[in-house]
């Protein structure tokens, strides 16, 4: 009996996984399929929904192919970041005398030499791939490589999450089942959005989005990932919430790390909306990802070394579309040719309208704005 093993991150499975499976079923005829989502891949450091859900969508996914789909969590089982070399080793006991076959896209194919344990990966089943635009299937020496017929939709499952993040132009790429479940679970960023526009003013939920849509341009431009872009884009003013008393007292409450704290918070409390972003977008919308919480917490006021996540995100809030003063669209250009220079141009802004309105420059002002110079 063959059996087809498909893994990834389905995170979400979107159209380009179905096209791919379904070609492979069509082609193989295997006696069972099983889809294997993976606790951590091993070039990623976390994904964009839980692990149980991830497993759902992947069951949806399977669920109504040809053939004996299903989809295991045997990786999520053992709670850990599984290499596939251990993958094969466990269907290869599940399914002994079996003829395994790994599914994979061409992009991946011809890295296969590089991945962990190569000669036992090579010994201990066949390579099926589907080719996809740019990714050119070169079959690795010593590995058993079947080409599928036809090429795949590429469809990026981190763009994919972007643009739930923003809510728009994701439906055509899930299956009827996939989308409705996401949208029921308010998954990848859905439930935040509605949360944020109930509880954010009009204006302001507007902006949030504005500044959603150019962090996840800024990102693609500049080679970052657009879904974390997005993401924190999404929940950066989420603190807004509350009133600047609010402010003060939720910050106090939760002892977060706002500079200079007491004196932030008697003088200008507003800025501890960033920290209370950071610490909402965590607790309360369930993000684990160290990059986007920095950003959200930095996008305020700001640090020396900031990361370039942190340094667009800082950005794109001071320049989305919207922002009425006549800097803000000189600044929009200039973050889509040279990031750095548009930060050091957003500092001298920000600092020049506080000084302005007589108002007081909190003390990490100058620290950020020596560091950016030397950017």
């Amino acid at each position: 009996m063959k059996v087809l093993l498909f893994g990834g991150g389905f995170d979400p499975p979107h159209r380009g996984h179905r096209a791919l499976l379904q070609a492979a079923l069509k082609t193989l005829e295997p006696g069972r399929a099983i889809l294997i989502p993976s606790w951590l891949s091993p070039t990623k450091e976390r994904h964009g929904a839980p692990p149980a859900e991830r497993l759902a969508l992947a069951r949806l996914l399977a669920k109504d192919l040809p053939g004996r789909a299903c989809a295991d969590g045997f990786e999520l089982r053992r709670r850990r970041r599984t290499y596939t070399y251990e993958v094969l080793r466990h269907y290869r006991r599940a399914f002994p005398g079996a003829e395994l076959w790994f599914l994979l896209g061409s992009d991946s194919l011809g890295a296969l030499p590089s991945w962990r344990r190569p000669e036992e990966l090579a010994r201990s089943c066949g390579w099926v791939a589907g080719a996809r635009p740019g990714a050119p299937a070169a079959a690795p020496a010593g590995f058993r490589t079947l080409q599928l017929p036809g090429r795949f939709p590429d469809v990026s499952s981190t763009e994919l999450r972007a643009r739930l993040y923003l809510g728009r132009g994701w439906r055509r790429l899930l299956d009827a089942p996939v989308a409705a479940f996401i949208e029921r679970r308010g998954l990848y960023g859905l439930a935040a959005r509605r949360d944020l526009e109930r509880t954010l003013s009009p204006e302001r939920y507007r902006h949030t989005l504005a500044v959603a849509s150019l962090a996840a341009e800024l990102a693609r431009r500049h080679g970052l990932d657009p879904a974390a872009a997005a993401l924190a884009g999404l929940l950066h003013d989420s603190g807004r919430r509350f009133d600047p008393a609010g402010m003060a007292r939720y910050a106090r409450a939760r002892r977060l790390p706002v500079p200079s704290r007491e004196e932030t918070l008697r003088r200008a409390p507003l800025l501890a909306h960033a920290y209370i972003g950071a610490d909402l977008a965590r607790r309360r919308f369930g993000v684990s990802d160290p990059s986007v919480l920095a950003a959200i917490a930095s996008h305020t006021l700001g640090r020396p070394k900031m990361t370039p996540l942190e340094r667009l995100l800082y950005v794109a809030d001071l320049s989305a579309e919207g922002r009425s003063f006549a800097a803000a669209a000189r600044i929009r250009r200039l973050a889509r040719r040279d990031l750095d220079a548009a930060l050091r141009e957003a500092l001298a802004v920000k600092a020049a309208f506080a000084r302005s309105r007589g108002g007081w420059l909190h003390p990490m002002t100058e620290r950020v704005r020596r560091w950016a110079a030397g950017l």
